[in-house]
């Protein structure tokens, strides 16, 4: 089952306690996946990794693992910088029967290449299945992209490359180095960009509350609908920054819960957003036709 359109890069559901809410998992990913979506990405740095810890990441992996069966793929991020605690997960995610193992770059010091190549590929081969590298430069040390050509030369079991770092030419660099790699958009506002450079989809948190709108733009794109697409995307770009007025997750979550899917507020650090803000982002969302007065 190969691993790329629309995935939704999925919120785990909380209770208002704090604590994991076990049954939120169902609703949420019917949800999505009855409109569409065409993977689940567990465990995402946006969608509050930091939040978490291993266990309840994993906890979290297993529920829906469990709740999905076989409808969609299910790709898993190992957000550990210990090689040790790094290689425990990934036997974890193994027993579990993740699809895609994701692996970022250890963060946040600036490492050596060899201290990067040994990380990656050690957890790469760990796995044994199929490997998404994500080059996240938030994290505190983006690659450039002679660095990921280097990594995805000497890893043969990553088929798939995650990108977050806005730089489309060294996206084109990369694709032109590894046209083999299927390279998925790690932001909503360059889905159309990195799809139309020969990417496969994109890892999405705006197709949380909003999945026929990232289905949309993938299938615009797939069709040759090109136009079209293009407009999608600057509304696309417009949904975002309205999202993005409510921090760092906080307007994700509450746009989710205005479309009857409440799965809680974040646990600090991360903030939900104020009264004022909601007021903005609901006024905001029906002006953009995506939800009723």
């Amino acid at each position: 089952m190969g691993f790329g359109g629309a995935v939704a890069e999925v919120f785990i559901p909380l209770r208002s306690d704090g604590e994991i809410d076990e049954g939120g998992f169902g609703p949420m990913l019917d949800f999505l996946i009855r409109r569409g979506v065409e993977g689940i990405y567990v465990g995402g740095f946006g969608a509050e990794a930091f939040a978490f810890t291993v266990e309840e990441r994993l906890r979290a992996l297993e529920a829906i693992v469990r709740y999905i069966g076989d409808r969609v793929p299910v790709a898993f991020l190992v957000g550990e910088v210990s090689l040790r605690r790094a290689l425990e997960v990934v036997r974890e995610a193994s027993r579990i029967g993740v699809d895609v193992l994701a692996v970022s770059q250890p963060y946040p010091q600036q490492f050596g290449e060899g201290g990067i190549l040994d990380y990656v590929c050690s957890i790469s081969k760990a796995f044994g299945g199929d490997v998404m590298f994500y080059n996240e430069p938030a994290v505190g040390n983006g690659l450039s992209p002679s660095m990921v050509i280097k990594v995805l030369d000497k890893c043969l079991n990553i088929k798939y490359f995650k990108d977050s770092s806005h730089d489309m030419i060294g996206l084109h660099t990369i694709i032109s180095a590894h046209p083999e790699v299927g390279v998925l958009a790690g932001s909503d506002g360059l889905i159309y960009d990195i799809m139309m450079a020969g990417g496969v989809g994109v890892v999405s948190l705006i197709i949380n509350p909003f999945p026929e709108l990232i289905v949309k733009i993938v299938n615009e794109v797939r069709s040759g609908d090109y136009a079209s697409a293009r407009k999608t995307q600057e509304f696309i770009v417009r949904v975002r920054s309205v999202l993005k007025a409510g921090g760092l997750s906080g307007g994700y979550r509450y746009a989710m819960s205005l479309v009857g899917i409440d799965i809680g507020k974040p646990r600090p650090p991360y903030e939900y957003p104020d009264e004022r803000t909601r007021e903005f982002i609901r006024r905001s969302l029906i002006e953009l036709g995506l939800i009723k007065d």
